[in-house]
C-alpha cells in the first residue's frame, strides 16, 4: 500500500484514457465524500499511472491490464484521502527537524538527477548536504519533496505500531506449529451402518414416549376449496390457430431464426434463434425427442404438443455421438396461458362460490356447484404457512380473530389459484399426527439406533482385543483406517474434520500407545501416536528475535488492514467509472 501511495503522489498527470466513450471532460467520474473528479482530472490521472506500469513492465498495457490497474488507481485515491484525512486529524505530527533527517538520509531520487550535486557522475552526498544547510530556497523544496512521501510513511507505521505482540503468545505459536503428530485413526462411524433402520413400530413408540415434543396449543384449521388457474379448450385452440399460422408462414420461407426471435417463449432458445444444439436420446421430452428424430435434415416438423405448450421443430443436421445418434435441432415455443376471458370466469367462478358459501357454508355450497372440500392442516398464531393453502399472513390472522364458520375473503395464491375457505375448528391443544411426522421421527430413531450399535460395538472392541491387536481387528472388520502426517494440534484432521477431544488425545499419548476411545457425536475413534515431534528449545533461542519482529509485523499490518476497512466504510463513494472506461473484470492478479 505505501508504495503505491507514493507511486500516486509523485505522478505528473497528464495524457489520456485509450478506449473512453469520448466523454464530456466535466463529467464526473467519481466523489470521494466532497472531493469531484472529473473525467479530465481522472484520465490525467490515470494516463500517467498506465505510462508508469508499462515502462515499468516493459510491454504495452493488455485491455485486463488496464482494467486492474484502473480500479488499483481509484482505490489509491480512496486511499490518500482517507490517509490525509487522518493526518488533518491530528493522527501523527511532522517536524521540520524530523524531516531535515528523513531528508539526509534518503535523498529523493529526483534530487540525485541534478547534475550540480554530482562528482564524476555521481551524487555527492557532501554537496548535498551542503545545499540542504546553504540553500534555504532548495531546503524547502527538498523538505516538501520529503514530507509529500514521508508523511504517509510514518502515518502507517504510527498505526501498525499502535498494537504489541507479547514474546510469550509468539512462543506458543511457534510451539504449535513445530510441535507435530503422526497417528493411525480407527473409525467407528454409525453413519456407515446403513443396513440398520428402524422399523415402524419403534418410531410409533419414540412419539408416543416423546409425544409432548408434538403438542400444540390454540390451534386453528380450514376447510376449504380450490379452483385452479387453467386454460380453457378456448385458449389451447387459440395457441394452436397461432401456431399452425407461424408453421405455414415457416413452409412459405419465412426465416426460421427470425421467427424464433420474435414469436418464440422459450428463454433459453429464443435469442439464439430457437437453437437447441447438439442433443441425444433422453435429453428432451418424449414427444420432442420423437419428432426430431424421425424428422429429416433440413425439414419442419408439424406443430407438437407437450406440456410445455406447442412446438413447432426443424431438425438441422444428425450424427453419429459418442452415447449415440444425435440431432441439430431447433424450436419456437408457444405456450397455452389462459386468456383474459378464461382468467375472468376463474373470478366469477371463485366469487360466485364465495357468495353462496356465505348464505349456505363452504360444505353445501361446495357440494351444490361440484366442488371437492378439503382440510387444511392445523395451525398457531405465530404460523405463517397453512398447509394445503399456503402463506398468507392474513388468512391466519382472521382465524384467531374471528369464530368458527367464518369466511375470509378470497385468497389468490402467487401462482394465481384461487381459494375459498372457512374456519372449520378451533382446537385448544392438539397433538400432530405421527403420520405427519413420520419422515423425521424415522430418522432420528434410525440414527438413535445406529449410534447405540456402534457405541455398544466400540466398547466391546475395546474389551475384547488387545492395543497389539486394533489395527489388525480393524482392517479384518472393514473399519476406515485413516492415517495423519505432521498434524498441528487445533487444525482439522484429515477426513474427519475438527475434532478437540481427539486432538487433545493426540499430543498428550505417548508414541507407540493408543488413545481412550473417544466419541464425537456419531463416531468413535481410537488413534495410535506413531509419532510426535517435540519443538526444540535450542531452535525457538536461537530464531526468537526474528519470529518476534516477524509476529510484530503481520499483527501491525493485520491492524492496519482493518483501521483502513473501518474508516473508509465512513467515507461516500460514488463511483461511476464504469460508464468511462472497460473495466472487464478478471480472476488474474497483477503483482505490482
Amino acid at each position: 500500500m505505501k508504495h503505491r501511495v507514493i507511486i500516486l503522489l509523485l505522478f505528473i498527470l497528464t495524457v489520456s484514457f485509450l478506449g473512453a466513450k469520448s466523454p464530456d471532460p466535466k463529467a464526473v467520474v467519481g466523489k470521494i465524500d466532497n472531493i469531484t473528479y472529473t473525467y479530465a482530472e481522472y484520465d490525467k490521472i490515470l494516463s500517467n499511472y498506465y505510462a508508469y506500469y508499462q515502462k515499468k513492465w516493459g510491454h504495452p498495457l493488455s485491455t485486463e491490464e488496464k482494467a486492474q490497474l484502473n480500479n488499483q488507481c481509484w482505490e489509491e485515491l480512496v486511499g490518500r484521502y482517507i490517509y490525509d484525512k487522518a493526518i488533518k486529524a491530528g493522527k501523527i505530527t511532522i517536524t521540520q527537524a524530523e524531516l531535515l533527517r528523513e531528508a539526509k538520509k534518503n535523498p529523493p531520487e529526483a534530487v540525485k538527477q541534478i547534475p550540480e550535486l554530482k562528482t564524476n557522475g555521481k551524487f555527492d552526498r557532501k554537496k548535498y548536504e551542503d545545499a540542504l544547510n546553504n540553500i534555504p530556497e532548495f531546503k524547502k523544496a527538498v523538505l516538501e519533496e520529503v514530507k509529500a512521501t514521508y508523511q504517509y510513511q510514518k502515518l502507517l507505521n504510527t498505526i501498525r505500531n499502535e498494537v504489541t505482540v507479547s514474546e510469550d503468545s509468539v512462543y506458543k505459536e511457534w510451539f504449535r506449529d513445530n510441535d507435530l503428530v503422526d497417528a493411525q485413526i480407527i473409525c467407528f462411524d454409525a453413519n456407515k451402518l446403513t443396513n440398520i433402520t428402524a422399523t415402524e413400530e419403534e418410531g410409533r413408540a419414540y412419539y408416543e414416549s416423546h409425544k409432548e415434543q408434538y403438542r400444540k396449543e390454540n390451534c386453528r384449521s380450514y376447510r376449504y376449496v380450490r379452483i385452479p388457474k387453467a386454460t380453457s379448450t378456448a385458449d389451447s385452440l387459440a395457441v394452436k390457430e397461432e401456431v399452425m399460422k407461424i408453421y405455414q408462414d415457416l413452409l412459405a420461407g419465412a426465416d426460421f431464426a427470425e421467427m424464433a426471435k420474435a414469436k418464440s417463449q422459450d428463454p433459453g432458445s429464443a435469442e439464439k434463434g430457437g437453437d437447441l444444439g447438439w442433443f441425444g436420446r433422453g435429453q428432451m421430452i418424449p414427444v420432442f425427442e420423437e419428432t426430431a428424430f424421425k424428422t429429416n435434415p433440413g425439414q419442419i416438423a408439424e406443430p407438437v404438443l407437450s406440456n410445455y405448450g406447442w412446438h413447432i421443430i426443424q431438425t438441422l443436421d444428425r450424427r453419429q455421438g459418442e452415447n449415440g445418434e444425435e440431432v441439430l435441432a431447433r424450436h419456437i415455443l408457444l405456450r397455452i396461458e389462459p386468456s383474459e376471458t378464461t382468467l375472468k370466469q376463474l373470478k366469477m367462478d371463485a366469487f360466485s362460490l364465495y357468495q353462496k358459501a356465505q348464505e349456505k357454508g363452504l360444505q353445501k355450497a361446495a357440494q351444490e356447484m361440484g366442488y371437492k372440500v378439503e382440510e387444511s392442516g392445523v395451525f398457531q398464531e405465530k404460523d405463517s404457512f397453512i398447509k394445503g393453502i399456503g402463506r398468507d399472513a392474513n388468512l391466519v390472522s382472521f382465524a384467531f380473530q374471528n369464530p368458527v364458520g367464518s369466511i375470509p375473503n378470497i385468497y389468490y395464491s402467487p401462482n394465481g389459484d384461487a381459494y375459498i375457505c372457512e374456519l372449520s375448528d378451533s382446537i385448544s391443544v392438539y397433538y400432530t399426527p405421527f403420520e405427519d411426522e413420520k419422515s423425521r421421527i424415522m430418522n432420528t430413531v434410525t440414527k438413535n439406533k445406529r449410534n447405540n450399535y456402534m457405541n455398544e460395538y466400540a466398547h466391546n472392541f475395546v474389551q475384547n482385543f488387545t492395543p497389539d491387536q486394533y489395527l489388525e481387528q480393524a482392517a479384518q472388520d472393514s473399519l476406515m483406517v485413516i492415517e495423519i502426517t505432521n498434524h498441528k494440534k487445533g487444525d482439522p484432521i484429515s477426513s474427519l474434520g475438527k475434532i478437540p477431544d481427539l486432538d487433545n488425545a493426540l499430543f498428550e499419548t505417548p508414541v507407540g500407545s493408543f488413545t481412550p476411545l473417544i466419541n464425537d457425536q456419531s463416531r468413535w475413534f481410537l488413534a495410535k501416536i506413531t509419532k510426535h515431534q517435540v519443538p526444540d528449545p535450542a531452535q525457538w533461542e536461537k530464531n526468537k528475535a526474528t519470529l518476534i519482529k516477524e509476529a510484530k509485523e503481520k499483527a501491525g499490518q493485520e491492524h492496519l488492514n482493518k483501521w483502513y476497512l473501518e474508516e473508509r466504510r465512513k467515507v461516500t463513494i460514488i463511483d461511476n467509472r464504469r460508464d468511462f472506461y472497460d473495466l472487464t473484470s478478471t480472476d488474474k492478479v497483477i503483482q505490482l
